[in-house]
């Protein structure tokens, strides 16, 4: 139980509020059990009646309309304001590291390698889903327990300011910042604004505490302790290669190195890894327990994950797609699988803007390169891509259970590779 002694601060006249124990804080009404705390959300703001009946021991609503004679039920202006100071003022009090992660790529992956390495040492906690915005990164902070001593907080964005945002909340003592890519074009335009937008981050970080992927050109000039293979990074990357097991890597600083082995594939992981590290090692996590926990990390579902079924091995990187990562984990699913029959299922790339056309067909130069047996396409964005493919070889579908039915009859022992935004579902054809 959180005893949150700031809501008597926030309303001095509740008097009540002043010894309050609480559970968790939320906005799902279903989710609601005894002592919980409810914040009602637009459509939210029906339930307060039925999570006090679950035993709330308080309930938020910013609906005027409604009128409740409960001294739990309490008006607020604006909900999800008041969601943001609370948890603002919440993170104010803790004894606890923050470190704020975010990039066009790899943000995910990234925030949940340096929770596995900071876990050997310390306890705390991370990003949750996708509860990664202006809701969902309050919630996370509110879920902290007074013994944490540290946060792996992913910060995601469509637009300028919401960086800055998430920034004053948060107040994160480290940030990382993986790269600069084409995702969010269609709200950002171009990727300076995409720049802008991510290195909000450092209004609120020293530069000697913030991270960046040095080989990215926006970061040649950065205020920043700079990872990657080029030789004038800080921390340098070299002789990365990978087999069925994983990949392996040296990553050389001053006048260290250490080889590093891990389950994950994918040059751009041992970048996520290194990126990670390098927080880690900042953070007193020693050498031997960095390279112990990356033998063996676990990410976020989607990312990469290995699903045998059916007779067939599923690579399900699914989760989210932007025209780098498409590109690259094309790649090392080529690589990796290169004496296997291979099948590579692609859905569309979403919130490209007017360059979605120009990057989706710009994809078949990647597979083109690839020994690829078959190719599987749905959204209406990839038939720009199948446009510019070898029909013999590659197939366009109007919808994933069209494509599901497809995959059913490939032969077993054949390696097949799912990677699409997430909102094409394209993990249904595992469901």
């Amino acid at each position: 139980m959180q005893k949150l002694s700031f809501f008597n601060e926030m309303f001095p006249d509740k008097k009540h509020l002043k010894d309050i124990k609480i559970g968790k804080i939320l906005i799902d009404s279903r989710k609601i059990k005894e002592n919980d705390v409810f914040i009602g959300i637009r459509s939210g703001n029906e339930y307060i009646q039925d999570v006090l009946g679950k035993g709330a021991c308080l309930a938020f609503y910013d609906d005027i309309n409604i009128k409740i004679e409960d001294e739990r039920a309490i008006y607020v202006e604006n909900s999800i304001l008041f969601l943001q100071e609370l948890a603002k003022k919440y993170r104010e009090r803790l004894d606890v590291t923050v470190i704020g992660i975010t990039g066009s790529e790899g943000k995910t992956s990234t925030k949940d390698i340096l929770y596995s390495i900071l876990s050997k040492k310390y306890k705390g906690k991370k990003t949750q889903g996708n509860y990664n915005n202006h809701i969902g990164l309050p919630l996370t902070i509110l879920q902290l327990e007074e013994d944490d001593k540290f946060l792996t907080l992913e910060m995601g964005m469509s637009h300028l300011g919401e960086i800055r945002l998430l920034g004053k909340i948060a107040s994160p003592d480290y940030a990382i910042v993986t790269n600069i890519g084409d995702s969010h074009l269609e709200f950002l335009e171009n990727r300076d604004n995409v720049f802008k937008a991510k290195t909000e981050i450092f209004e609120f970080v020293k530069p000697e505490l913030r991270v960046v992927y040095g080989d990215d050109p926006y970061f040649k000039n950065a205020e920043a302790i700079k990872v990657g293979k080029n030789k004038n990074n800080d921390y340098i990357i070299k002789g990365f290669h990978q087999d069925k097991r994983g990949g392996e890597f040296k990553l050389s600083f001053l006048d260290e190195e250490m080889k590093v082995r891990s389950n994950l594939y994918g040059e751009y992981n041992s970048i996520n890894i290194a990126l990670a590290i390098t927080v880690g090692l900042k953070m007193g996590i020693s050498r031997e327990e960095i390279l112990d926990t990356c033998k063996n990390l676990k990410l976020t579902g989607m990312r990469f994950e290995r699903v045998e079924q059916n007779g067939k091995i599923f690579i399900n990187d699914a989760y989210n797609a932007s025209p780098v990562a498409m590109k690259v984990s094309l790649e090392t699913f080529d690589e990796i699988f290169k004496d296997d029959y291979k099948v590579a299922v692609l859905g569309d790339m979403l919130e490209l803007g007017k360059e979605s056309i120009k990057l989706h067909e710009k994809l078949a130069e990647t597979i083109e390169n690839l020994e690829l047996d078959e190719i599987f396409l749905v959204g209406k964005e990839m038939k720009n891509l199948y446009m510019k493919l070898d029909h013999k070889k590659c197939f366009y579908f109007e919808t994933v259970e069209k494509i599901r039915d497809k995959v059913k009859s490939v032969k077993n022992g054949a390696a097949v590779f799912l990677k699409a935004s997430n909102g094409i579902c394209l993990n249904k054809i595992l469901d």
